[in-house]
């Protein structure tokens, strides 16, 4: 019984976490002077490296020593797996305009939701594949790319209706999709470094960090390295767009602080996801991410409807979503036994 309500808890704490990662960035909406490269030129600065950084710095005791008694070659492990994240960022933000918000969150994190679950599992412990708790996570994972496939079907048709200029949109929705893609595969990394940090989290909790921010140890090295790909571009734009006096002349005094309050809704979801991954055991970074990907897929969706994203896009589109959304929710319900 003891056993059934923390796994409810836990899978409560996952839900929280991807409310407050699928609004993470409501504040750009504030720093309307400032072109998007501006915005998120600053929130990778801020929201990736600084804000993660400091909130380490603040819960996990002597964190510097803690790398120093980890083998190099592990901590490039971690970079390279945080640069790879950073690509997906920039990729994501490329498909955003071809393709619209519903299909590439629905692609680009129901993708990232397969690989970051199958990855650590064929990694760590491939064995268990076969087992009934295997076959049961497999399972979830095919439902949720059923779940993603049909509200990425449903984005599409709404685009379509939506579209002044159908043909042309046409001839770019197959660019961006391989974009959101592309994102996924790459977007998932991030939970490869944090199943690939279990050294990083024994040494951090023996240094004084409590079990639920001892994963924040394993972040720093995956974001340090991962914010750069999100600088580079963004510097890129605003030279090519001529944005980049807007960053100081256009500014206010609170846009940078909207900039830094993104980081800390998005890490403070990805350490309350990081929390649930240690209480879901063994194959918490398998069961966990998954669950993570849908609930913002789902989320996102939500704020959609809300925000007229969907008006007048007739009872197709919209039943499609419904239907993928099921899908998703059915997802959860099976990952979320599979971790009991």
């Amino acid at each position: 019984m003891i056993r059934r309500v923390a796994g409810t808890l836990t899978v409560a704490l996952v839900l929280g976490a991807s409310v407050i990662n699928a609004g993470y960035t409501l504040p750009m909406r504030v720093n309307r002077k400032w072109a998007w490269e501006n915005s998120w030129f600053a929130f990778s600065v801020l929201g990736e490296a600084l804000v993660p950084t400091l909130i380490t710095l603040a819960t996990v005791p002597g964190l510097w020593s803690i790398y120093s008694g980890v083998p190099v070659l592990t901590l490039a492990k971690m970079a390279f797996f945080g640069l790879l994240w950073g690509i997906c960022m920039v990729l994501f933000g490329l498909a955003l305009p071809l393709v619209g918000l519903a299909i590439s969150f629905a692609v680009s994190l129901g993708t990232s939701a397969a690989c970051g679950s199958l990855l650590p599992l064929m990694m760590n412990n491939p064995q268990r594949l076969s087992s009934p708790t295997g076959v049961l996570i497999i399972s979830g994972l095919a439902v949720v790319s059923a779940g993603v496939g049909l509200c990425g079907l449903a984005g599409r048709q709404r685009e379509l209706l939506q579209a002044e200029h159908q043909s042309q949109r046409s001839r770019q929705f197959w660019r961006g999709f391989v974009y959101t893609l592309l994102s996924g595969i790459l977007g998932s990394m991030l939970n490869v470094g944090l199943a690939s940090g279990g050294q990083i989290q024994m040494l951090a909790q023996q240094n004084g960090a409590s079990q639920a921010m001892m994963s924040n140890a394993v972040w720093v090295p995956c974001l340090w390295a991962g914010f750069l790909p999100g600088v580079v571009y963004c510097v890129y734009l605003m030279n090519k767009n001529g944005t980049a006096e807007k960053l100081i002349h256009s500014a206010r005094w609170y846009y940078w602080l909207m900039a830094a309050l993104m980081g800390l809704l998005w890490f403070g979801s990805v350490v309350a996801y990081s929390l649930a991954t240690v209480k879901l055991g063994e194959l918490g970074p398998v069961i966990g991410w998954p669950l993570f990907m849908s609930c913002v897929v789902i989320v996102s969706m939500f704020n959609g409807v809300i925000t007229g994203e969907w008006s007048n896009t007739g009872r197709r589109p919209i039943a499609l979503m419904a239907a993928g959304i099921g899908c998703l929710i059915l997802a959860i319900a099976m990952l979320s036994y599979a971790a009991r």
